[in-house]
């Protein structure tokens, strides 16, 4: 948590010291993603299990610096002990944040973004865990060529326990409507890499 607030206060200083006149990157704000997903949980120091599914992803421009990101992700696994005996694992998240996004120069957009989060995570003969909370982000995307976008962000989250996760992406434009992109969260015991396909509007 100290990390994540020393990682926001940088930010907002970032933002007050922004030209209003900066041009904006050649960035889209305005797309719907879907991709795989595949998750590495460890358990214990000898048991990790890594679960696979789906991603989703929205962001919709609302103004020139407000915009609305929800995003989706759910994974699943079956493990079998024997024949006739097994356990089956469910997991899934929902986001929907508010963001504040400004042109720190020509080609980088920072980026700061709070809201609500829901996980659900489920064992077969155990029943399944809902939890609800609040959870937020602050970094930068980085228009690096016409074809390459990276970003960086570290976000924070207090669905279950608390927890500050590393979030890095890349995208490669295909074209002015697709991209192909890549996405890596993750903290000391949970990681969720995904891939997909981007449609930019």
């Amino acid at each position: 948590m100290k990390l994540f607030l020393s990682g926001l206060l940088s930010t907002t200083l970032l933002f007050t010291g922004f030209s209003a006149n900066a041009a904006r990157p050649d960035i889209s704000w305005n797309y719907l993603s879907a991709g795989y997903a595949k998750a590495n949980i460890k358990i214990a120091d000898d048991f990790t299990i890594k679960p696979d599914g789906y991603q989703l992803n929205a962001s919709y421009l609302l103004s020139e610096t407000l915009y609305v990101r929800a995003s989706y992700f759910n994974v699943s696994e079956s493990y079998r002990f024997s024949d006739i005996a097994g356990l089956d694992l469910d997991a899934s998240e929902f986001t929907l944040s508010l963001g504040l996004r400004q042109a720190a120069s020509a080609n980088i957009d920072a980026f700061f973004e709070a809201g609500y989060g829901r996980s659900i995570a489920g064992i077969s003969e155990f029943g399944k865990e809902n939890d609800n909370g609040v959870q937020a982000g602050a970094g930068f995307r980085y228009r690096a060529t016409p074809q390459l976008e990276l970003a960086a962000a570290l976000r924070y989250s207090n669905l279950g326990d608390s927890s500050t996760f590393g979030d890095i992406s890349a995208r490669v434009r295909l074209s002015s409507m697709f991209d192909l992109y890549a996405h890596y969260l993750f903290d000391s015991d949970v990681s969720v890499l995904a891939a997909g396909v981007v449609v930019n509007f």
